[in-house]
């Protein structure tokens, strides 16, 4: 019997305006606030292709009292990946490059506008 049913991060955010422009270069779309326009929001989720993150505006102190966490999120399959990467490779720095990885997957990774790291990935085998 399955349980859980989705995963959806927080991410922190010291400009909303910055992240949705960030995030909406990369294809995500808000999908709801806590008022409009999104970019005066305080939290909006945003959404591509199934994937849905939470953006939620945070004080500087308050991001330096938060521990923020690696968020590696799983391909369906190496083309996906490859594709995703070469979309997005002009369009934002790739601060780890695809590459195959020694425990088992490829990937590739950047850090969002709060330095929130992002992987990509697929097991290689």
């Amino acid at each position: 019997m399955t349980i859980f049913k989705a995963l959806h991060p927080v991410c922190p955010v010291l400009d909303m305006s910055v992240h949705l422009h960030f995030w909406g270069k990369l294809g995500f779309l808000p999908v709801f606030g806590d008022r409009e326009p999104y970019e005066t929001a305080d939290y909006v989720g945003i959404a591509r292709d199934g994937l849905e993150l939470h953006l939620q505006t945070f004080t500087r102190e308050q991001l330096k009292e938060t521990q923020t966490m690696a968020l590696r999120i799983e391909m369906t399959d190496k083309q996906a990946l490859e594709a995703l990467h070469d979309e997005w490779k002009e369009r934002i720095k790739i601060s780890a490059p695809l590459s195959e990885k020694p425990w088992g997957t490829v990937e590739f990774g950047f850090y969002d506008p709060a330095n929130t790291p992002f992987f990509f990935y697929v097991d290689r085998g």
